[in-house]
């Protein structure tokens, strides 16, 4: 797959200036968060018709230790990185994935979860996909999760949640506070416009914040992360599959550009590749995305 190598070197240099500029370390509070967040993705993907585990790369990723070299910057100066990765389908889910960070390994102290739910190409619904991050590499603590479609044409958004979307309101009037808005709203994702939603989220702890203030933003994001999970896993369980060949083809085609886009422009990509080496293909887009897999039948 082509990567944009202008774009990366550009992007290379920012976050090096970045890493360079930060050592901070995520209070116990931040990752306790994240470890949450990750308890709450187990919980509600096992409700879900049919789920089991990738057991291939469940194991694949067992103990997995990443030595960080240069990029420890981003990460307060620690020398490794444990990854996990908790991959996961279900009747209705092609992929369900989730990953954190911990460094130093064991030590209880997260700095980033990142999910993906890419339903079955045979269902009206769109992705769910999200990443929250303490602060790595000199950016301040953020959240970012949306409900994206690669197929405007098949799938309507409000639609697919019906009564869910209640929720949906109630999780955006809580990190209402928070929300990035005007010209830093979306900086890091122009390439993703074209399929966001209009229940974005995409919030940011002030530099300046307080101990309670920074307390607020993690319950405003906790309860709103647990809002969106539960309605979203609702509205698609109870979808069933159709024989529709433009709503499977479309949404294949949606699924291939949609990842290619990401490998191309995505800063979470750059930074992938460079923490994971040779393993970033097998991390990325099989673990997380499952690139080329679009559901049973």
């Amino acid at each position: 797959m082509k990567t944009n190598n202008t774009l990366s070197i550009i992007i290379m240099i920012s976050l090096f200036t970045l890493f360079l500029s930060s050592c901070t370390t995520p209070t116990p509070e931040e990752g306790q968060f994240l470890y949450e967040m990750g308890q709450n993705l187990i919980e509600k993907f096992q409700e879900m018709p049919g789920i089991s585990q990738r057991i291939d790369i469940a194991n694949y990723f067992n103990n997995y230790i990443i030595n960080l070299g240069l990029i420890s910057f981003a990460f307060g100066g620690e020398p490794q990185l444990q990854v996990y990765v908790f991959p996961y389908n279900s009747d209705h889910m092609a992929t369900a994935s989730f990953s954190q960070f911990e460094a130093p390994p064991s030590s209880s102290t997260f700095w980033d979860c990142a999910f993906v739910v890419r339903p079955n190409a045979n269902l009206r619904a769109p992705y769910f996909s999200g990443d929250a991050a303490n602060p790595i590499g000199g950016m301040n603590a953020s959240f970012e999760m949306d409900f994206y479609n690669v197929n405007n044409g098949s799938i309507d958004i409000d639609t697919f949640f019906g009564d869910q979307i209640t929720k949906i309101n109630q999780a955006l009037e809580l990190v209402k506070d928070f929300q990035r808005t005007g010209k830093d709203r979306g900086k890091y994702t122009r390439h993703l416009d074209p399929y966001k939603s209009n229940y974005r989220i995409e919030i940011e702890l002030p530099y300046s914040a307080v101990e309670a203030e920074r307390k607020t933003y993690l319950n405003a994001a906790h309860g709103a992360f647990t809002l969106f999970l539960d309605a979203y896993l609702i509205s698609l369980a109870r979808l069933e599959p159709e024989n529709d060949d433009s709503l499977i083809q479309g949404t294949k085609d949606g699924t291939d550009e949609f990842i290619q886009i990401l490998l191309d422009y995505d800063y979470a990509v750059l930074l992938g590749r460079m923490m994971f080496g040779n393993d970033f293909e097998k991390y990325f887009t099989d673990a997380m995305w499952r690139d080329g897999y679009y559901g049973e039948g």
